[in-house]
């Protein structure tokens, strides 16, 4: 089985390094607006995860510095990886007919081959070490640097009337963001991980990446599409699912601030 998702995603990155198209000067301004919209995310040690909360068990961790989109990647920035790959759009009868397909819409439909093959792409573009975070970068991030907090709002709790509007039925970056400046960590769309579904370790750990384990068959994925729903829960499906409106952000594994 690890065999064959290698293959898939080794054609799909083949596939997008030798069609490359050259990119329009509206289509630099989209990249462009995407390497901007990384958050500088300084490193440090949290406890991740939390007593009670279901295969979320604490545990010490320490991480370098990296950045992450502070917006969940959109229609427009995914789009623009298959026109410029000279792939099929994900259901281009959808777009201006369907609100949630439109340009400044979180994207959704993608299987984690897909998810991980745009970060790549989008670090290619930028010369960047770009890829989907691992689960401990996207909890560190969601939680401000590790707060102890439920929820990536700006005040790390549900606001009643003030929140009750969240979802997915509105385009990136419309309600507030956690005190980092990330949006949509907790009431945007699921989010793919890097890592494999694996039991947390019962001992301190630097940097932990659970992309290579063979013996497990999900992804990692965080944050849901209610508000409601703790930020420590934690989720996973097989990597070629696409139908359960998941989306994803990218990260920059770079130790200092993106110039």
């Amino acid at each position: 089985m690890r065999v064959k998702f290698s293959l898939i995603l080794f054609c799909i990155l083949f596939q997008s390094c030798n069609s490359q198209k050259k990119a329009t000067p509206e289509q630099e301004q989209i990249l462009e607006a995407a390497k901007a919209n990384f958050v500088f995310v300084e490193g440090g040690t949290f406890t991740m995860g939390k007593n009670g909360v279901s295969i979320a068990y604490e545990h010490d961790v320490t991480l370098d510095s990296y950045s992450i989109s502070k917006y969940e990647t959109t229609w427009e920035e995914f789009d623009l990886y298959h026109i410029m790959n000279d792939l099929e759009i994900i259901n281009p009868h959808h777009r201006g007919k369907i609100k949630d397909y439109g340009p400044n819409y979180a994207a959704k439909k993608n299987t984690w081959f897909l998810a991980k093959s745009y970060c790549q792409w989008l670090g290619e573009q930028l010369d960047l070490p770009i890829d989907l975070p691992t689960e401990a970068q996207w909890e560190y991030a969601a939680r401000s640097r590790g707060l102890n907090v439920e929820h990536a709002t700006d005040s790390g709790i549900i606001e009643v009337g003030e929140d009750d509007n969240y979802g997915t039925d509105t385009p990136v970056g419309t309600y507030q963001p956690n005190p980092l400046g990330i949006y949509d960590m907790s009431g945007g769309r699921p989010e793919w991980t890097n890592d494999w579904a694996v039991i947390y370790p019962d001992k301190p750990i630097e940097n932990p990446r659970y992309d290579t384990i063979d013996v497990r068959k999900d992804k990692i994925i965080r944050g849901f599409h209610s508000l409601y729903n703790s930020v420590y829960i934690r989720s996973s499906r097989e990597p070629e699912q696409d139908g359960f409106g998941g989306g994803f952000r990218c990260v920059c594994n770079q130790k200092t601030p993106i110039k």
